[in-house]
């Protein structure tokens, strides 16, 4: 039982922790497109790579915050039936859903890594040094690399079915016990 807590608890806190970094991405966020605006707008002169940054931390935010989202239940759900019953009943509720949930993340979990992989495996005619830079880079001037982007979807995808899990563990023993679990 104390692995089980010690799993547990190391994937709320990595979520929590994900979570408080991606607070810190979305304030580059806010200083990225002020810093867009004013120079489109003030000085006439836009820039791509503000642009195009802009793009990659919002990317980068909506995919990691799945976990987090997920472990203070945030997530949409129909109040209507839920809100009102037992924390048990929520719990069984919980688990009557729960495949769907499984379904979707594993999907997206399997889809996304097959599209950070092709982004990898990309020979996109990159060189440093004369050597080639195998992986897919960005159509602009600026010339990012898209791959490691790319790789956060499947790995926002694991982190968001760990704490599924846990919820998962949680809910059966709370549909069991009728308590929460501590």
């Amino acid at each position: 039982m104390d692995k089980l807590q010690t799993f547990m608890m190391a994937v709320e806190k990595t979520n929590v922790f994900v979570g408080r970094m991606m607070a810190y991405v979305s304030l580059l966020c806010v200083a990225d497109i002020s810093f867009e605006v004013i120079m489109r707008y003030i000085f006439h002169m836009p820039t791509n790579w503000g642009h195009e940054l802009m793009f990659t931390l919002f990317a980068m935010y909506y995919v990691m915050v799945g976990g987090t989202a997920h472990f203070y239940r945030a997530h949409v759900r129909v109040d209507i039936l839920y809100a009102s019953r037992t924390r048990r009943t929520q719990a069984v509720m919980d688990l009557i859903m729960a495949p769907f949930f499984y379904l979707f993340v594993l999907v997206y979990i399997y889809t996304s890594w097959n599209f950070y992989w092709s982004s990898q495996m990309m020979h996109a005619g990159n060189t440093f040094l004369g050597m080639e830079i195998i992986g897919e880079n960005s159509f602009t001037d600026w010339a990012p690399p898209l791959y490691p982007v790319k790789f956060l979807m499947p790995f926002g995808g694991v982190l968001l079915l760990l704490q599924g899990v846990v919820w998962t563990i949680r809910d059966i023993h709370t549909a069991v016990t009728g308590r929460e679990m501590a």
